[in-house]
């Protein structure tokens, strides 16, 4: 490479510490970074200049493959620029991964990744306290490993309808719909997806054997068809009045669609 004036060895000087810098400076940058972000320590900066002449000091001796000249004596100028220019890039990356480092929250954990909430424009503010109505949305899947859902079931599944407290994410939401679905269907296993808007989408399993396992030892249940109250659900104490007198028992199982509740 021939000389130069001195305008043109400075230009030579910034292309070439570009050129060289820019590997430099994203490791200045990545450990500027890490070592905030994991240790809360700052890099001394005289680390990052021998750091960065080091790791400059190898892209230069590649492109002095490819062109021996532009190490001679006649570009000083431009060398001494280049450096400058390298040590600059190097400097200001440390600073920022430095920043960013500090700046990163640190603890994140996985209910924060999780969390989802509900839209604010499905929430009923009536009486003080937020409600929302969930609803089951599309068809009614069956799980795998269980018998199909019967037909009246599924259908008693997509017509779901229920409301509960808005102040919970849906996570926590999901939860007390499956509850809520055990309880009222008697249901072997289910699994519960919302969306912000409130709209469940359900995958069912019909009762197996489950109506037995609630049923004490020396104890019997007893099947009735009449008017049940509006929110029995499993577990309600209750007390049948016959002919023959006043008969006291749990609810094991209740279907007010046209179905009969069985007590113990």
């Amino acid at each position: 490479m021939v000389s130069t004036s001195f305008p043109v060895q400075v230009l030579l000087g910034v292309y070439l510490g570009l050129l060289t810098g820019v590997l430099p400076a994203l490791v200045s940058w990545g450990l500027g970074f890490l070592f905030k972000y994991f240790t809360g320590v700052t890099i001394p900066g005289f680390g990052v200049v021998v750091l960065a002449l080091a790791v400059a000091g190898v892209n230069g001796g590649l492109l002095a493959l490819a062109d021996a000249t532009v190490l001679g004596s006649t570009n000083q100028t431009a060398l001494l620029v280049a450096i400058i220019v390298v040590l600059m890039l190097s400097m200001y990356a440390h600073a920022k991964g430095d920043a960013m480092g500090a700046s990163m929250p640190k603890r994140i954990s996985l209910r924060d990744l999780t969390e989802r909430t509900l839209s604010a424009d499905v929430i009923d503010l009536a009486g003080g306290r937020g409600q929302v109505r969930v609803v089951v949305s599309g068809a009614v899947d069956d799980m795998e490993g269980y018998p199909p859902l019967p037909a009246d079931l599924r259908e008693h599944l997509a017509d779901f309808s229920a409301t509960f407290p808005a102040d919970v994410p849906l996570v926590e939401l999901e939860s007390k719909v499956v509850e809520r679905l055990r309880a009222e269907f008697d249901l072997a296993d289910v699994s519960v997806s919302l969306t912000e808007r409130a709209h469940a989408s359900v995958a069912a399993a019909p009762p197996v054997g489950a109506l037995s396992k609630r049923v004490p030892a020396g104890k019997r249940a007893v099947s009735l068809s009449t008017l049940v109250p509006t929110g029995l659900a499993r577990g309600d104490e209750v007390t049948v009045v016959t002919d023959d007198g006043r008969h006291d028992g749990t609810v094991v199982s209740a279907k007010s669609a046209g179905g009969g509740g069985g007590a113990s």
